[in-house]
Parts: C-alpha cells; sequence; structure tokens
C-alpha cells in the first residue's frame, strides 16, 4: 500500500525520507487532512481527540495492533461487527498477495 498522495520522499538534500506533514497548511486554514476529505468510505476524521472519542467512542486497539496501554495513541477506532480485540490470534491471512 502506498501514499496516493506521495508523501513519504526521499529527500535527498537532508539524506532520509520525509513523510506526511499532516496537511499542516490545510489544517492551519480550518480545513481537514485532504486524506480525509476525499476517503471514498468516509473511513477517516480528523478534530481533536476530545471531540472525536465523544463522536466515534473511546476504543484505541483492535487486533492485530498492540494494546493501547502499550502505544498510548491518539486515536480512535470504530471496528466492524466482526473485528477481534487486541490480542486475539484466531485471525489469518486471507489474501497473501496483497502484503
Amino acid at each position: 500500500m502506498a501514499c496516493p498522495y506521495g508523501a513519504p520522499q526521499y529527500n535527498a538534500a537532508k539524506g532520509h525520507m520525509t513523510k506526511c506533514d499532516g496537511c499542516h497548511d490545510r489544517v492551519a486554514d480550518g480545513k481537514k487532512p485532504i486524506c480525509v476529505e476525499s476517503c471514498p468510505l468516509r473511513a477517516l476524521d480528523f478534530g481533536p481527540i476530545e471531540e472525536l472519542r465523544k463522536k466515534h467512542g473511546t476504543l484505541a486497539a483492535v487486533a492485530p495492533l498492540p494494546g493501547a496501554h502499550f502505544t498510548r495513541p491518539n486515536i480512535v477506532i470504530k471496528p466492524n461487527a466482526n473485528s477481534r480485540p487486541t490480542g486475539d490470534t484466531t485471525g489469518y491471512l486471507a489474501n497473501p498477495k496483497e502484503v
């Protein structure tokens, strides 16, 4: 999977990769990041974490992610009804060509 906006780039002058800046300029102008606004399935949202938690709940980890107590992510996950809890190992890779 690759960023459709080409955000990860090799910066030859700095000698390392640069990545997405979260559309800093757009956010400063009161807009959402372009990935959020253009997501065809509307699977992404953006805003203050407190507002996102009020809107979507407080779940921050599902399998195969590590427990949120390890990483303390500023993320809210609204899982699919069939998702499994963190630590669940009953899943399998259905289509290895996608990896």
